[in-house]
């Protein structure tokens, strides 16, 4: 199972400086870079078809805009 630390670092390692990201651009660099596992690819929740990685990927997202490490518009789009 893929880590958020792990997730954050391939974010921080890919990522541009000052370009804006959108949410599937970022699922595609995560699943080309990340070696995602059985359980990763479970589904979030039983009434759910989405991806535990695609909601720890969300996860990482959400929390480090909230410590201003990185902006979102709104829209989908990030950026560091």
């Amino acid at each position: 199972m893929s880590r958020l630390p792990e997730i954050w670092f391939c974010i921080k390692k890919h990522f541009v400086k000052d370009q804006w990201y959108q949410l599937e651009e970022i699922y595609k660099l995560i699943e080309k870079n990340i070696d995602l596992d059985a359980e990763d690819y479970e589904p979030q929740s039983p009434s759910s078809d989405i991806p535990k990685w695609k909601r720890n990927v969300r996860n990482v997202l959400q929390y480090r805009k909230r410590s201003g490490e990185i902006e979102w518009d709104g829209a989908g789009n990030y950026r560091l």
